[in-house]
């Protein structure tokens, strides 16, 4: 007698489909978790998103598992570089934003945020204007 472990395609641990799938469902609810640590939110649901579509089975179906990858993923992804965007739309912005990071600038490296950014636009010959306080 032959055993069949197809009766469950969803969960049969013994398809490594399965088992990625699950892992980019995983990956995908950890980018969520990291979303404030937006550079691992934006690389994990990433990886979750590519690793969900890599586990299609041969008749190119997902697997809930990775249905959850993929949209988990979307999430982290967008999630993730709408916070770095918003980040940089207000540091260029608020000038309370603006002073703040000059300060940390100077503690962590002995020059400004202004002083490294001006240095920056002119070696590529852009200007932009940055609020003042």
């Amino acid at each position: 007698m032959t055993e069949s472990f197809e009766y469950n395609r969803a969960h049969n641990p013994l398809n490594p489909r399965v088992s990625l799938a699950t892992i980019a469902s995983i990956l995908g609810l950890v980018s969520i978790a990291l979303l404030l640590s937006v550079y691992f939110s934006i690389i994990l649901g990433g990886i979750a998103i590519t690793l969900a579509l890599l586990s299609r089975d041969e008749n190119g179906m997902l697997f809930p598992q990775a249905k959850r990858g993929i949209i988990f993923g979307l999430i982290g992804l967008f999630g993730g570089y709408a916070l770095l965007v918003s980040s940089f739309v207000t540091v260029f912005t608020d000038p309370e934003a603006h002073k703040m990071v000059n300060q940390y600038s100077e503690a962590i490296t002995g020059q400004s945020f202004d002083d490294m950014f001006k240095e920056i636009t002119d070696n590529l010959g852009v200007s932009i204007n940055l609020p003042t306080e």
